[in-house]
Parts: C-alpha cells; sequence; structure tokens
C-alpha cells in the first residue's frame, strides 16, 4: 500500500521542514521518494547528521540517506545550483527525476527579480523564483524537457532575454541599471554547460511512471502557509501554493486512491520571519543553544525576526489548509521544533489552544532527526 506524507510548515517558513523529511526519509530510505510539489531551487532546508550539516536547495532533504527527488510542473529549477550542489554531494549519489514541465529558472529571471526587489522591498530572497513563475504565466517557457536539446536550449534563453527587455521599457532607470548590473559577468554558455553537465544527476520522468516503484511518497513542502499565494498577506507572499493543496491533486491524479495519507505540520516553538512582512504581536523571546542558525541577515530578505508562537495563527494556517482536503481521510501530526531553545515553553498549554487534534504530537530538542522525540498520543 502506498503512503504519502506531506510536510507543511504553519508559519512564515524555516519551521524545520528539512529535519522533519529527513526523519521521515528515515524509516524506510529503501522504499522512499522525496516529491518537491512548492517552491524551487530558492528553498533552504538544512539536515544536520553526524557528519555534515547541509542546506538544501537543489535536493530533496532526504539525499543524505540515498532518496531520490523528484521535482514537480509546480517547482522551478536552476542548472547552475544544480550543477554545484551535486557536485558537493557526490558522495551520497544525489538523484532527481523531473517532470518535463518543471520549470527552469535563468540568470535572466534572478537578474529581474534582484531589480525589482530593491525597489518593493517584499522580502524576496533574491533567487529568481516569482519571476520565473511570473514569465510562465505570460507564456514564454523554459522546461526541464528542453535542457538536453542545445539549439532549443539558445533560442528559449533569447526568447526570455527579448521578454525582459520589454519588461523594463515600463522601468524606472534605477531597475533598468540593476539589472543590467547584474548581467555584467554573465556567461550565457556557462549556463548551457551547466544545462549538459547535470544530465548525469536526473531522469525527465513523470510521477505516474514512478507510483509502483516506490512506496512512500515524502512530499516535501516550501516555504510556510502564512506566505501561501492565496492565504498570506500580500504583497508579501510566494508565487506559490505552500499548503497541501498541490500535493493533494497529486496525490489524486497519480498516484493510489487507496493512499494513506498523513500530514506533518510544523512549527518552531516560537514565531519567526525572515524578510519583510507583518509578524503576529506577541512578546519578545530570548533564545538558547541558537548560535547555529541557518537564516542569517542577508542583501535581499534582510533580517531574521523571532516572536513568542501565536496559537491564532496556528489555527488560522490549520483551518486554511484543512480547505485543501475536504472530505479525504488524513491523519494529522503536528511537530514542534526548536524546543532546546525555549526551555520554559509549555506543549500542553499550547495543545489546549490548538483547534485541531493530532494523531501524534513530537518534539524535536536539537537538530538531529535522532533529536525527535515523541510528545502525545
Amino acid at each position: 500500500m502506498q503512503k504519502c506524507s506531506l510536510v507543511i510548515d504553519l508559519g512564515f517558513g524555516d519551521a524545520g521542514k528539512g529535519l522533519t523529511t529527513d526523519f521521515l526519509a528515515s524509516q524506510c530510505p529503501q522504499k522512499s521518494i522525496i516529491v518537491r510539489f512548492s517552491g524551487g531551487h530558492q528553498i533552504g532546508h538544512t539536515v544536520s547528521t553526524k557528519e555534515l550539516t547541509h542546506t538544501f536547495s537543489n535536493f530533496g532533504s532526504g539525499t543524505l540517506l540515498g532518496v531520490p527527488t523528484y521535482y514537480t510542473e509546480n517547482t522551478t529549477l536552476f542548472p547552475p545550483g544544480i550543477l554545484k550542489e551535486g557536485n558537493f554531494l557526490k558522495t551520497y549519489q544525489p538523484k532527481l527525476y523531473l517532470n518535463p514541465l518543471a520549470m527552469v529558472t535563468t540568470i535572466y529571471d534572478i537578474a529581474y527579480n534582484r531589480a525589482i526587489e530593491k525597489q518593493q522591498h517584499h522580502g524576496s530572497c533574491g533567487l529568481g523564483f516569482g519571476t520565473t513563475i511570473a514569465r510562465n504565466k505570460e507564456e514564454v517557457y523554459l522546461y526541464a524537457n528542453d535542457l538536453k536539446f542545445q539549439w532549443v536550449l539558445k533560442q528559449r534563453l533569447q526568447s526570455i532575454k527579448t521578454y525582459y527587455q520589454h519588461k523594463l521599457k515600463t522601468e524606472n532607470k534605477s531597475v533598468q541599471a540593476y539589472y543590467h548590473n547584474e548581467l555584467k559577468e554573465y556567461d550565457e554558455d556557462f549556463f548551457i554547460n551547466c544545462c549538459i553537465a547535470i544530465q548525469k544527476f536526473y531522469n525527465v520522468a513523470s510521477l505516474s511512471e514512478l507510483a509502483f516503484t516506490y512506496e512512500h511518497f515524502i512530499f516535501e513542502g516550501s516555504q510556510g502557509i502564512l506566505l501561501d499565494t492565496q492565504h498570506g498577506f500580500y504583497p508579501h507572499t510566494t508565487w506559490s501554493y505552500t499548503t497541501s493543496k498541490n500535493a493533494i491533486q497529486l496525490i489524486k491524479k497519480h498516484l493510489s486512491v487507496s493512499a494513506e495519507i498523513d500530514i506533518y505540520y510544523i512549527t518552531r516553538c516560537y514565531q519567526t520571519r525572515h524578510g519583510n512582512g507583518p509578524m503576529s504581536n506577541t512578546e519578545a523571546v530570548t533564545l538558547l543553544n541558537n548560535e547555529n542558525e541557518a537564516n542569517i541577515t542577508n542583501e535581499f530578505q534582510g533580517e531574521f525576526r523571532t516572536k513568542a508562537l501565536d496559537h491564532e495563527l496556528l489555527n488560522y494556517a490549520l483551518s486554511c489548509d484543512s480547505i485543501h482536503y475536504q472530505n479525504l481521510k488524513i491523519n494529522k501530526y503536528l511537530i514542534l521544533t526548536c524546543l532546546d531553545q525555549l526551555p520554559d515553553f509549555s506543549c500542553e498549554s499550547l495543545l489546549q489552544k490548538v483547534k485541531t487534534k493530532f494523531k501524534t504530537v513530537y518534539g524535536s530538542y536539537g537538530p538531529k532527526r535522532q533529536c525527535i522525540k515523541v510528545i502525545s498520543k
């Protein structure tokens, strides 16, 4: 019987999706596959083992266990990133399966993203994810299926370059200058060579083709429900459905109708936000053991902020997600992470305020999967 585990962040991201995915993958790595169903190459999911701490962007968070990753048509790819990270992880034999319609991000998407973010300050990470989605909505495409065809690839890149030249005509001079400065050292041959070189890491396939090869499909979510394009707070949202929406649709379309569906909802024991945008007005928190925080202030996202957890925001996020699986039997789990950083946090008090009933509640008291313990059943 097929089993589907969905990893969903209840906040603004950074709750521990990498940790949770690694935890789930460890239960049966030989029969598991990670499915990236939202977001793309802008993801930063950290996994820690005895040998290595690594932040995954282009490969799923089960890679250190030998678990392959599938990218759906809702996701983005960045070939230079795949090549660099794949070569770094080569001893783990990283493996990707790409939907033929998975969207490819180019340097042009990144340059335009960064140029307009300098004006808008929406909290983008500056890696071209949103601009890639927007370009595809305007029917200017570059797909995973195109990457093996060098002449086609060059024509597609020229189309994308022309697309942004037209868009720039409506932007002010500072945006135009920033865009052209980003491309000053761009080498198109390097990008094309990366597209060719990553062929060793992937096969093009549909999810239906893999449906009977694997038993455990771990849907590794991106960002968080409070950044969702439908349920977040414009303009500080992502260009992606970060709820279980895409995953549920994929399960219905490509996998067994009798598949068991588990959703693992994740939140740190405190509120976080990396980038501009509102946070709930809760009190400040004093954290311990957080010297190795993976989120740092950067040029585009800005400051990493923390506050006390808000149970009403958790209830809101859970209610939003439940919209997308009505009439389905779902096993719901909760994982509270970073409990070692806030020793006075009361799990019992929080559970009394959260309206959703969970089959099991887990707590993580450190960065490794072995640090995840059952709190209540």
